[in-house]
């Protein structure tokens, strides 16, 4: 299967754009697995919110998460998103507006999503959700080889395969994921999350602790060790949804925006990362339309789940807020959007895709040809 990426904007020119912006001294990533673009950008759907397979309380759902439009749902439901970031950040992804982002992979599921994510390549023969080690490269790993970023690259991930998708061991990235322990020098939070993550309901079947252990470990890690590289990855999202829990679902959303919110206030707050880090928010995938049980699931089977959507806040990217624009944006080019908001290049041995260009009315690229 061959790819063919016409890049409309240069690999330098695509940098030195992001660079006109001021760089960052720190990134900081968090994914929402399987989070919707259309709950993103109208909050809760009306053909899952009234449908009794879909939404277990009507009720609550209507009294926490409805409202008369759109724009007032997608507030209830990520408030952080839709004031701070809309305010002082970009947002990109409102099919709406023709403003595109697509996986470049063909999957449309989670191993491929995030090797796209991270590796900045669309890898076709990571086709599975195995627990493979990553023959690829990723961002992380080519930083933590700088004397700058050495030691100072972390990942906290609910799902059990964050290790193996950044191959810990050859990358030398520090995972913690699934139900592992922190070690080291701990908090009093983490000390107490190491022996409550096990304890809690195991709604996942041990393949994923719950996001709040996740979040709390991670959050904690930031604050006694500074990383300058920093990933999140919450799953309850994509959970919620795989059981048909749009009530559930929602939460997940909504307690995601909350601790992004806690998160960004941290940073902001902290003399290391003030005014110095940029905050990226995406997905791995998208998912069905919400119609019957077609928005319970993704993959190949399921049309409209390569699309997902990108926001971000920080030094780096314009107060833009959403972007309404037409443009066709691909996940694999966070990576290099990443080195090259560190002042950094992004050399592995694939060929990467671009950095995202910032421009208003700029597409970055082309759908592969496949």
């Amino acid at each position: 299967m061959q790819y063919k990426i016409f890049v409309v904007i240069a690999f330098s020119f695509a940098t030195l754009h992001i660079t006109a912006q001021k760089r960052s001294e720190n990134i900081v990533v968090v994914t929402l697995d399987g989070m919707r673009w259309q709950d993103v950008f109208t909050g809760a759907d009306s053909l899952l919110t009234y449908d009794t397979m879909a939404t277990y309380s009507e009720k609550y759902v209507q009294e926490n998460f409805w409202a008369a439009s759109g724009a007032e749902r997608r507030k209830k439901l990520m408030p952080f998103i839709w004031s701070e970031i809309s305010a002082k950040g970009i947002i990109l992804g409102n099919r709406a507006y023709g403003n595109y982002i697509n996986t470049a992979n063909p999957h449309w599921f989670s191993y491929p999503g995030y090797n796209e994510i991270i590796t900045g390549f669309p890898d076709t023969t990571v086709n599975s959700n195995d627990k493979n080690l990553n023959k690829n490269e990723n961002v992380f790993e080519l930083m933590n080889r700088l004397p700058a970023f050495k030691g100072k690259t972390a990942v906290f991930g609910s799902w059990d395969l964050f290790s193996y998708m950044f191959n810990e061991k050859r990358s030398g990235v520090y995972v913690n994921d699934g139900f592992k322990k922190v070690e080291g020098k701990l908090s009093k939070r983490q000390s107490m999350l190491n022996e409550l993550q096990s304890e809690m309901p195991d709604l996942f079947h041990g393949a994923e602790r719950l996001d709040v252990a996740t979040f709390y470990l991670g959050l904690d890690y930031m604050k006694l060790n500074k990383p300058r590289l920093m990933y999140f990855g919450l799953g309850d999202t994509d959970e919620f949804a795989h059981a048909g829990d749009y009530d559930s679902y929602l939460d997940a959303a909504r307690k995601a925006d909350k601790w992004i919110s806690q998160l960004w206030q941290y940073i902001q707050s902290e003399p290391f990362y003030a005014n110095k880090t940029t905050l990226l928010i995406t997905t791995d995938h998208g998912r069905g339309q919400a119609s019957g049980a077609n928005w319970r699931h993704h993959g190949k089977g399921t049309p409209g789940s390569g699309e997902i959507w990108f926001a971000a806040i920080g030094p780096s990217v314009p107060a833009s807020g959403e972007v309404k624009t037409k443009a066709q944006n691909f996940q694999g080019q966070i990576a290099a959007t990443i080195a090259a908001m560190l002042g950094q290049s992004f050399n592995p041995t694939h060929k990467p895709m671009a950095p995202l260009s910032f421009r208003p009315g700029a597409a970055s690229g082309e759908i592969p040809n496949r």
